[in-house]
């Protein structure tokens, strides 16, 4: 039996379920996220701390050589050197301790037991066993970790190099390891890993040295170790096991939905990485609360909760989250200030026209109650007005003081019940709030906004087209994707912006507004048969495939200290893959789902209803032709499922698809002219 024994601690007592430098960089993402304000510009990434860190552990251990010792350092050493490095002024005093214990449990996290190393050390016994390992965490951080796997038991106490300045490497340690137990090196045995630190090295000295390398675990190991090496490797290798596992829960399916499951699966990182986004902003931008905006909301809440089941981000603790049932027309009308041509001309900004029916349905009046106002008038229900706000029979109307009376009214009651609601889900003055939903103007964040003007409201959006509404003051907004309010140059992503909002729609219907029941206010939902048609057949498949990828990808993101930042490249290309070669059944479900147009025509819009070669041939000469055809592109704009459609005709589907990219060229000029202005306009 030998008078002592020495364990290493990596890789031999313990193992981790990743690379050891993601611990690192998980506190580099730790103390960004949570001191960002404080931390220098060009330090304000993940990465670039890290490096930063690299860069601290390096001076100390240069200084260490210089003053006789190994090239060792402790962690909080390490850590007051880094954040004077990186903040801009004086560090908090307890910083680095902080920073220490956060790091100590990131350890924790991503530690375990080696299966194998009790019935291995079973076979070589000692009088003394201690632990022994070359790191920057001291013997008695490395007791709380061993303590935490349960290891106390096999051994109590030890050793690290950085309490001593000396390590494993250069064999000083165990030197100095004799001279204090008095031990002969005849007498000790160490047990490790590292070919050099534990088996060559002590070796020299007259230790008896043995490799523990168990050939399973050694190979995980360097297969996680991969993974680390490139960002690209862990994306492929993740993408890999989500189509895997999407194959295997569509067998069985429908073949329609099979495919949509695949495509969900393949579509994932555009979603994990703005769900990741959306929890990195709401640490940044220290919000109390997080809403998600019903309908597209609903898919996202699913895969944010998916991603964080704990509620943390990199040892930051994330709002609440809940979903908000709102939509433009719930929150419209409540949002007006009064009954007025100005008031209206906020949503008239956006849709150019407006039907009489989608009129009284937007201000919430029942329309046969003014049937002979509109005799009168000359207005029937199904007419549509264009320009509607400079329409004199429009004005007349918002002239007859029993409409305005009823407006008023409609107004006060609407209002009030969705204050209700909003209060009622927590909603209060003087918080800030963040709001998440798929874009694209962020109009109901503005409704919102004027009506509880005492809080703050930060939305975020898949995408943002340029908005053109003054914006609250209590209101900011941002894009995980295309912000055009940011760039000079039109996206051409959102040409497909109305298959984007089917594929994560919901099928629990839109919110047209709110009932008082039982002293609690809740949100009414119409559900339109036709989109759930759609959800089944494609939309929810697609869902089920992003959330079953987004809950592999989970650990792996934790892992591995994935910013939204690394996967913003892989995610935009997703969307743009959606839209430049579209599944042919997401286009099918595309082109054979009614589109409800309350706002604006007021009417069930089909876009399988293709304008006849007669419309497209006389639009240059027909002002009604070329309404009809400008109409149809307009509230079509995607191309690419006209162009992929199985039913039209060969030609018909060339002559429109020239329409459609004509239309588009003009529309793509004319914005990135104004986008250009707006630029120069910002910089001044």
């Amino acid at each position: 039996m030998y008078k002592l024994r020495t364990i290493d601690v990596w890789d031999t007592l313990l193992r981790r379920d990743c690379h050891p430098e993601c611990i690192k960089l998980a506190t580099a993402q730790h103390l960004f996220l949570g001191w960002t304000d404080q931390i220098k510009p060009e330090f304000r990434e993940g990465w670039a701390l890290y490096k930063a860190r690299l860069e601290a552990e390096h001076t100390l251990a240069e200084h260490a050589k210089t003053s006789g010792k190994d090239d060792e350092y402790e962690i909080t050493n390490v850590l007051t050197q880094w954040a004077k490095t990186v903040f801009f002024g004086p560090i908090p005093v307890d910083l680095p301790v902080r920073l220490a214990e956060f790091e100590l449990s990131v350890e924790i996290a991503r530690s375990y037991a080696d299966p194998d190393i009790s019935h291995f050390l079973s076979s070589h016994e000692a009088e003394k066993t201690l632990f022994l390992s070359d790191f920057y965490m001291n013997a008695e951080m490395l007791g709380r970790l061993l303590a935490a796997k349960g290891l106390d038991t096999l051994v109590a106490e030890g050793l690290s190099s950085c309490d001593v300045g000396l390590n494993k490497r250069s064999g000083q340690i165990f030197r100095h390891l004799h001279s204090l137990h008095a031990v002969s090196p005849d007498q000790h045995v160490h047990i490790g890993d590292n070919e050099w630190s534990d088996v060559s090295s002590p070796r020299a000295l007259g230790v008896n040295a043995l490799h523990y390398l168990p050939e399973s675990a050694h190979t995980a190991r360097l297969a996680r170790e991969h993974l680390f090496s490139s960002r690209d490797a862990l994306f492929d290798h993740l993408r890999r096991d989500g189509s895997a596992l999407a194959r295997d829960a569509g067998k069985g399916l429908p073949v329609k939905q099979a495919a949509a499951l695949c495509l969900g699966a393949e579509a994932a990182p555009l979603f994990i990485g703005f769900a990741l986004w959306i929890a990195e902003q709401t640490i940044l931008q220290k919000l109390d609360r997080l809403y998600f905006f019903t309908r597209e909301g609903e898919f996202f809440h699913k895969v944010f909760c998916a991603l964080f089941p704990q509620g943390r981000l990199s040892g930051h603790v994330l709002p609440p989250a809940d979903i908000l049932a709102v939509s433009r027309l719930s929150t419209f009308a409540p949002s007006m200030k009064d009954a007025s041509i100005q008031e209206l001309s906020r949503i008239w900004s956006l849709f150019k026209v407006q039907s009489v029916s989608g009129l009284f349905t937007t201000l919430g009046l029942d329309i046969g109650k003014f049937s002979e106002l509109l005799d009168t008038l000359g207005l029937k229900e199904t007419d549509v007005i264009r320009d509607p706000e400079n329409s004199p029979v429009l004005r007349q109307l918002f002239e007859t003081p029993a409409f305005v009376e009823a407006v008023k009214n409609a107004l006060a009651s609407q209002a009030s019940l969705l204050k209700s609601y909003l209060r009622q889900s927590g909603v209060n003055a003087g918080e800030r709030f963040g709001i998440v939903d798929i874009g694209w103007r962020g109009t109901i964040q503005d409704n919102i906004s004027v009506l509880v003007p005492d809080a703050h409201f930060h939305g975020m959006y898949l995408g943002l087209r340029p908005v053109i509404n003054a914006q609250p003051g209590n209101a900011t907004k941002a894009a995980f994707g295309p912000d055009e309010n940011t760039s000079s140059e039109p996206s051409a992503l959102f040409t497909n912006f109305a298959a984007m909002e089917l594929l994560c729609n919901s099928p629990y219907g839109s919110v047209v507004g709110y009932t008082l029941e039982d002293g609690r206010t809740a949100p009414q939902r119409q559900v339109d048969q036709g989109e759930n048609t759609a959800y089944c057949e494609f939309s929810g498949p697609f869902q089920e495939g992003v959330l079953l990828a987004s809950q592999h990808w989970q650990s792996y993101l934790e892992r591995y200290v994935v910013s939204s930042n690394e996967l913003h490249k892989m995610a935009l290309h997703v969307w743009d893959t959606l839209r430049r070669t579209p599944d042919e059944g997401l286009v099918d479900v595309y082109l054979r789902t009614p589109q409800h147009d309350i706002f604006g025509y007021g009417e069930i819009f089909k876009r399988s209803h293709y304008p006849s070669l007669s419309t497209i041939f006389l639009s240059p000469v027909l002002a009604s032709r070329r309404r009809q055809l400008i109409e149809f592109i307009r509230r079509v704009q995607w191309s690419e499922a006209i162009e992929n459609a199985k039913d039209i005709g060969l030609l018909h589907r060339g002559v429109l698809l020239l329409a459609f990219r004509t239309a588009h060229l003009v529309k793509r000029t004319s914005l990135k002219v104004k986008l250009t202005k707006r630029s120069k306009k910002a910089q001044l």
